[in-house]
């Protein structure tokens, strides 16, 4: 995660009105990404709350952070540790699962969305290449088969998520330029209940492997796909696929023939000229997401880019980068550090969560003592931070 803050500091943002295309949703990307205006936290945001995680030995979280939040817990799930914290106070609590080889223990935490909020459980991948689920306990609740013909399939992705409680699908690569399906449901023995078909194909032009960039989503009860190089965010039952939203690219969409390119953009510099998404996360009135795009800067990384389409005033908004002056988001609601939207979760009460680097803080206050006198006694303790602490959590309460 600290890897991409550096190349997030200048922020100009495009706004633009949806289209409406054959009674489906889209949003004008193009347009937006082609026009400037800032992006406040105060847009889609009301209040914010900072939660610094308790730093103790075997507390120590790991890098590329995801955060989730309940009414009563913060977790933090990196590659080899899932962690549980105390909401109000930061508090450590427990390790959720064990790094290991073990019955009972996981190889890695990857999935795209490892936490269930309606059955309080985490989702790993265990030695056998099968998903173990675990309660906030600790306690390993139920394994979840892959189908046995897929489960060493390295087209498989094994990036599950829940469509009902036993139902669950995945994304297929396509990584021969020709694969029949594109996703697959199946329920938690691993028996296939619907494949759903892939009408895309482009011609291998070497031996690469490729790997492609989709997107899961799960927003109260639903679940929807994005994969990139096909401008539509689907939704995704256990019996049907529909088309959610178009996401009109234009000249930044990437052609299907690209796809092998896609995670190579040092290869291939031409692919630096397409939009690449990321991340994608609804609320009741938001639609948020971050895309890749431009020529490789800062540990091998393009710059990565915010942004968000408003249902109620229907309207969107996206970052531009320079990686020096300005943060993402300007958080004019309390003039603190910079907040820098990279990895985040919105939960079903509809709170943006996500979290910023101790090492960041203390770099903030030393180089704004006089801003920092200004802050109110809460965030005048963070100055006690330093670039060994675990990071801090930033809850959003976001605008309905």
């Amino acid at each position: 995660m600290k890897i991409y803050f550096p190349i997030l500091f200048l922020l100009i943002v495009g706004c633009s009105s949806p289209l409406q295309t054959d009674n489906l949703l889209t949003i004008d990307v193009e347009k937006a990404f082609n026009n400037v205006c800032d992006i406040f936290l105060s847009d889609f945001a009301d209040e914010i709350e900072y939660i610094p995680l308790e730093t103790l030995t075997g507390s120590v979280t790991g890098s590329y952070l995801r955060v989730f939040a309940t009414d009563s817990y913060l977790i933090a799930i990196s590659f080899r540790y899932n962690q549980l914290f105390d909401r109000k106070t930061g508090k450590f609590i427990r390790e959720i699962g064990r790094f290991g080889k073990g019955p009972n223990d996981f190889m890695a935490t990857t999935v795209r969305v490892p936490f269930d909020e309606n059955r309080l459980t985490i989702r790993s991948t265990n030695p056998q290449m099968n998903s173990i689920e675990y309660d906030l306990e600790g306690k390993v609740v139920r394994t979840i088969l892959y189908p046995s013909n897929y489960r060493i399939n390295v087209n498989v992705m094994k990036d599950m998520i829940p469509l009902e409680d036993k139902y669950f699908v995945t994304y297929i690569n396509n990584n021969t330029g020709n694969e029949p399906d594109k996703l697959l449901v199946f329920d938690d023995k691993g028996n296939i209940f619907n494949r759903y078909p892939n009408f895309h194909s482009f011609a291998v032009n070497d031996s690469r492997s490729t790997f492609s960039y989709w997107v899961f989503n799960k927003w109260k009860n639903n679940v929807f796909f994005y994969e990139n190089c096909v401008d539509t965010l689907f939704k995704v039952t256990k019996d049907d696929i529909t088309p959610y939203c178009r996401f009109h690219l234009g000249k930044y969409n990437p052609p299907y023939s690209e796809k092998q390119n896609l995670y190579s953009p040092n290869e291939n510099p031409r692919i630096s000229n397409f939009i690449v998404f990321r991340t994608i996360n609804e609320s009741e009135r938001f639609l948020f997401f971050s895309f890749l795009y431009g020529e490789t800067l800062l540990n091998n990384n393009p710059p990565l880019y915010f942004g968000y389409y408003d249902k109620k005033k229907k309207t969107n908004k996206i970052s531009n980068v320079d990686h020096i002056k300005q943060s993402p988001v300007i958080n004019d609601l309390d003039d603190f550090a910079p907040w820098h939207p990279f990895i985040w979760s919105v939960n079903q009460s509809d709170e943006m969560v996500a979290y910023m680097e101790a090492g960041d803080i203390a770099d903030w206050f030393k180089k704004n003592p006089e801003k920092a006198k200004k802050l109110p006694e809460h965030l005048k303790k963070l100055s006690k931070l330093t670039p060994e602490d675990n990071p801090v959590v930033i809850i959003a309460k976001l605008k309905i």
